[in-house]
């Protein structure tokens, strides 16, 4: 079944690195997430919510939803439960970007979010623009399968990762 979202890489190199920048500006422009929201330090994700205890979690993320995502890109719970800046909601792993707005929630905070952001950006997690025949040909930024966790990252941020997976990202 062909993707309804447009092909931004060309399939022609093996093994090339996309930027992380803008590997993250084609998922925040499939989330909604704006440029401005983005380089203005937008305080707050478009998926926080106020909340109350008695509030029903599976109602909240219903209601969160966007059919038109994958999966692995729609609102978790944490993204509905804690405010937090809308660059967490741009990491392409359910688990990863769960744990890292918990952790960023907590006080004091377990996770800063702007080391972790900083080391993102100097390649932590690499998105691989390449030729692959288990994916037609093609790898997407929003396609968990494109990325790769370098091993200083997976290493100084253990926490975020599933342990029983090897601390893999999918």
């Amino acid at each position: 079944m062909p993707s309804l979202l447009p092909g931004f890489y060309k399939p022609y190199s093996r093994q090339s690195k996309l930027s992380p920048s803008i590997a993250y500006m084609h998922v925040a422009i499939l989330l909604g997430i704006t440029l401005h929201d983005l380089a203005n330090g937008k305080p707050c994700s478009p998926f926080y919510r106020q909340t109350t205890a008695e509030d029903d979690p599976k109602a909240l993320l219903a209601a969160a939803a966007i059919p038109s995502l994958p999966a692995h890109l729609q609102p978790t719970l944490p993204q509905i439960l804690f405010p937090h800046k809308p660059n967490l909601d741009l990491l392409p792993f359910p688990l990863l970007r769960a744990r890292a707005i918990t952790l960023t929630a907590t006080n004091p905070q377990l996770v800063n979010p702007e080391e972790l952001k900083m080391d993102i950006l100097r390649d932590g997690l690499i998105c691989w623009n390449s030729r692959s025949d288990d994916n037609n040909g093609t790898r997407q930024p929003w396609d968990i399968h494109s990325w790769e966790a370098a091993p200083w990252f997976k290493k100084k941020w253990s926490m975020l990762f599933d342990e029983e997976n090897n601390h893999e990202l999918c």
